[in-house]
């Protein structure tokens, strides 16, 4: 029964099922489920999904699975977000020495720079305005004071984006 509806697909295009296959699923980018509804569409020929992958197999028409990975994110079946760049753990904290630590909590007047609270109504910290995780450093540009109700409100505002 497929083998007639396969001599029909050759014919009405005028080209060999693997070459047709191949131009479809190979070089158009096509699913199968893609190349079964273009053969209903246009041809009237219904014919399966999987008899299509079927064939593919068998003309050992396969794509690379990174060439697979890009063609779902293109579709939209998946989701891609570049990952952060990997820091090694003896760059991740060399730590706040405790003289830059004061300079800092003098320079910021020992008050939250947000809502400027002291040190007497609320812990304060020495917290990164990019985080090293980012690529920030411990550079005095790059650190404020901060209560630990402001410090916790931001770590939950990063954590929601």
């Amino acid at each position: 029964m497929q083998l007639g509806k396969y001599k029909k697909i050759s014919n009405s295009l005028s080209k060999s099922l693997e070459d047709i296959l191949r131009e479809m699923y190979l070089d158009l980018n096509m699913s199968s489920i893609e190349i079964v509804n273009y053969f209903d569409i246009h041809l009237g020929i219904k014919i399966t999904a999987r008899s299509i992958q079927t064939k593919l197999k068998q003309y050992g028409l396969t794509r690379s699975p990174s060439d697979r990975f890009k063609l779902a994110i293109k579709k939209g079946r998946m989701d891609y977000a570049p990952r952060r760049k990997k820091i090694k753990s003896s760059e991740l904290r060399k730590g706040i020495t405790l003289k830059l630590r004061y300079e800092i909590f003098a320079r910021d007047n020992f008050r939250c720079v947000l809502c400027g609270k002291t040190g007497q109504e609320e812990l304060l910290v020495v917290d990164h305005i990019k985080p090293v995780t980012y690529g920030g450093d411990n550079q005095s540009a790059n650190l404020r004071v901060l209560c630990r109700a402001c410090n916790l409100g931001k770590k939950l505002y990063e954590n929601e984006k």
